[in-house]
């Protein structure tokens, strides 16, 4: 996998991740309401948008979001998104091992996702 830029590594790290309402950031005590809403212990922002960080029409993403909800069929899932600025990307709150999820993720060509667990902050997890 290609590295990371700065600037994109602080973009993901200036996000803020959204799910129920409830927004999250990087390095920040992880919201254990949304934990609960999800009945787990440990969950995963993810998205199938705009994969390797390159621009995708909306359509085309709409698509592979559509694809991504479907392989969590047995998951608890929550809507999701990331904004920054005026950029905001459709993702999904996923209950589960970080793990799987990470393997996932990458299916879909994506180079990062944001774990939380409960009791411990966000964190930022790059492939």
């Amino acid at each position: 996998m290609a590295r990371i830029s700065p600037r994109l590594l602080r973009a993901y790290r200036e996000t803020t991740y959204r799910a129920a309402g409830i927004g999250v950031r990087i390095g920040r005590q992880c919201p254990n309401v949304l934990l609960d809403r999800l009945n787990a212990s440990t969950a995963v922002f993810l998205t199938a948008c705009n994969p390797l960080s390159r621009r995708m029409p909306d359509g085309w993403n709409s698509r592979m979001q559509q694809r991504l909800r479907q392989r969590l069929h047995r998951f608890a899932v929550l809507d999701a998104d990331g904004s920054l600025h005026r950029w905001r990307e459709a993702m999904l709150l996923v209950a589960g091992d970080p793990r799987r999820l990470i393997r996932l993720a990458a299916r879909f060509r994506q180079r990062a996702v944001v774990i939380l667990r409960r009791g411990q902050k966000a964190r930022l997890r790059l492939r």
